[in-house]
Order: C-alpha cells, then structure tokens, then sequence
C-alpha cells in the first residue's frame, strides 16, 4: 500500500460527493452527523487537532492524522485542505483500512468501528 494509493481513494471519494473539506464545512457535517471518518494533516495545528478531536470524540468517529494540507488539497482538487470529513461509510472504512495499513499514520482517537 502505498500512500499514493490513498490520495486516488480521496480523489474518488471527492467525485463522488462523498468529502466535505475545510475547517467550517467538515464542523457542519459533524454537528449534522453525516461524518464517519475525520482527517486532519499532519501540518494542521494543535487548536485544531483539539477541537476536532474532541468533537470526534463526543460523537464516536475516528479522527487520523496523515499527509500535509498541500497533498490532502491536491488529491481532492481543491487548494490546501487541513481537514476533510467522509460522508460515506464505505468508503471512510477503506480509507481508514488503507491508512492504518500504512507506518506514520498518528491516531488522535481511536473508536470501535467506522
């Protein structure tokens, strides 16, 4: 698996219709519970990582943090993104599959299932 392989799986994911990217957008769709799987860059800061992190939290979706907010941005074809939210279950499962199966991905929460 390569990291490549994931930002394809984004890139699907986003024509789909099935991504809601930036701060505001991906904080709306978790308040509408339409969010299974949030990632945030690794280049995203520490207040955001919290406030994400604990609104995953109290809503029970895994939150990973991978890649920069230039690649994320790029494999959605948008600018720079340092958060994106999945609307789809199966498609935040592969997501979530495929970059667990990869070394240096950080967890900030960890759930039971997607």
């Amino acid at each position: 698996m390569k990291p490549s392989d994931v930002l394809s799986l984004l890139g699907i994911s986003q024509k789909a219709r099935k991504i809601v990217s930036g701060q505001d957008s991906v904080e709306r769709a978790i308040i509408s519970k339409r969010v299974f799987l949030i990632i945030l860059s690794e280049d995203s800061s520490d207040n955001t990582k919290k406030r994400f992190s604990a609104m995953a939290r109290n809503r029970n979706i895994p939150v990973i943090v991978w890649g920069n907010a230039r690649d994320l941005g790029k494999s959605i074809g948008k600018e720079e993104r340092k958060v994106l939210g999945l609307t789809d279950r199966g498609l935040a499962y592969e997501v979530y599959r495929r970059l667990k199966s990869l070394t240096g991905v950080g967890d900030i929460e960890q759930t039971e299932s997607i």
